[in-house]
């Protein structure tokens, strides 16, 4: 019976180890996964590097957490710049967003999806996501 205790005791105490370890190595993942999707489809207009240089869109470097229209040397439109005392860039902004810019924004510049380009899936937005949180 003690046998049976310690065991139950031992597997309550490593449960919460194993299960974080494995959350992180599935961020991690996610993480990897949405830098490859930011690099195939946000890349052509938008820096994703520390030197945040201005492009077609505005670089995305410590965008999440922030408003939009916050990134000197960026011409935003008039739209983006009347939403930076409503909106944040936080997760569920930034998927509705990546859903459909214009439904967020109206009146926005951002062209997406591009023509030719399909629209991300559900599991590629939050990987996109997870990566934008990283980049601080």
């Amino acid at each position: 019976m003690k046998k049976i205790v310690l065991f139950t005791l031992a597997v309550a105490i490593a449960l919460p180890m194993i299960s974080s370890d494995v959350m992180a190595m599935s961020q991690s993942k996610m993480i990897k996964k949405g830098r490859k999707v930011a690099i195939k489809q946000c890349f052509v207009c938008h820096d994703i590097t520390e030197n945040k240089q201005p492009k077609v869109g505005p670089p995305l470097w410590g965008v999440y957490g922030k408003s939009p229209g916050q990134v000197e040397g960026y011409n935003y439109s008039e739209a983006h710049l009347s939403k930076k005392d409503s909106i944040v860039w936080d997760e569920a902004t930034l998927d509705a967003y990546l859903q459909d810019p214009k439904s967020v924004i109206p009146g926005n510049k951002m062209v997406y999806p591009i023509p030719g380009m399909k629209v991300m899936s559900d599991m590629k937005r939050k990987n996109l996501i997870e990566f934008l949180k990283t980049l601080k």
